[in-house]
């Protein structure tokens, strides 16, 4: 008996038996609707209603193979989407990576490595953000914020000062354990707007989101 009563999937909420097909195919690999009834112990009728959904929603692919005479045979196996429903610790190994080249090199190295991250996104994003305007450099930054999926938006305030707030961060492991991440992070939006910020909100501290005060190095030379 496989481990599958046991599944790893993240997502508990899709059905139990479309996450135990999800964890044979990452199992065994490569497998028939009849391969997956067997050890499902269902009806080919049933995987196979199953198996049409979870490729409507790309989890899963599958090819013709010729087995012999007669008919081919569909194979399934997992679609890209799918490695996204198990766990990953990407952020852990992140996390120990930098620790461990702190412990060797000292935090100057850990200094060193985000800057060097700071330098690369500027110069990746900043033919994107490159508006006459702050507002317009604004717009501009949240949308490609928000594709990297910090969830990202701004808005003004009574004042005429800006308010740019992020509820998520990709990095929120990283950056827990290495303030220099956070550092860095408000550097890069500073350099892209071209404009003074001021960190009011941070996720790291426990606030709703990371909440910037942005103004325009303009209005601030001319006070």
């Amino acid at each position: 008996m496989i481990g599958y009563k046991n599944s790893p999937l993240i997502n508990k909420h899709m059905p139990t038996t479309r996450r135990r097909i999800l964890t044979l195919l990452k199992e065994k690999g490569r497998l028939t609707a009849d391969e997956l009834a067997d050890r499902l112990e269902i009806s080919s009728v049933a995987v196979r209603r199953h198996l049409t959904k979870l490729e409507s929603d790309q989890l899963v692919t599958y090819e013709e193979v010729q087995r012999g005479m007669g008919r081919p045979s569909f194979v399934y196996r997992l679609g890209e989407a799918a490695s996204s429903f198990f766990p990953r610790r990407y952020e852990e190994l992140a996390t120990d990576v930098l620790e461990t080249i702190q412990n060797l090199y000292g935090t100057e190295a850990i200094d060193a490595i985000f800057r060097i991250r700071s330098d690369h996104l500027v110069e990746t994003y900043k033919h994107k953000v490159n508006g006459d305007t702050l507002e317009k450099r604004l717009d501009q930054l949240t949308k490609l914020r928000e594709d990297d999926g910090y969830m990202s938006t701004w808005e003004a305030d009574k004042d005429g000062r800006f308010i740019l707030r992020e509820s998520n961060c990709p990095i929120i492991h990283v950056a827990e354990g290495c303030e220099e991440a956070c550092n860095c992070d408000q550097k890069l939006l500073e350099r892209l707007l071209d404009a003074e910020i001021v960190r009011v909100g941070h996720l790291v501290r426990g606030d709703g989101a990371c909440s910037y005060l942005v103004k325009s190095k303009t209005s601030s030379t001319a006070q």
